[in-house]
């Protein structure tokens, strides 16, 4: 067998197969946790200056789509810096 055994980076297991590809990378899936993952995967991380101000745009009135578009950033990811916000705000109430 000889090949290069891959670790899930979530909880280590040596337990892993290849699971299709993403974005032109191979995907794994772990046999333990289910979890599936990249080797080697870069996140790309938006500064905080970038998220504030889709937040901000949020909440003076833009959608998703148009907040989106204006910065070049998926909705889905938007969705969820809003999602956080309105989490973050939710717990710091009395």
């Amino acid at each position: 067998m000889g090949g290069k055994t891959v670790k899930c980076p979530h909880c280590e297991s040596e337990r892993c197969v290849k699971n299709g590809k993403a974005n032109g990378k191979q995907t794994y899936l772990c046999k333990e946790c289910y979890y599936r993952f990249t080797i080697n995967a870069s996140k790309r991380k938006y500064p905080f200056k970038v998220r504030r101000e889709a937040v901000n745009m949020y909440k003076e009135g833009y959608t998703l789509t148009e907040i989106s578009k204006k910065l070049d950033i998926k909705v889905q990811t938007i969705h969820h810096w809003v999602k956080k916000y309105r989490d973050l705000r939710g717990t710091k109430k009395n």
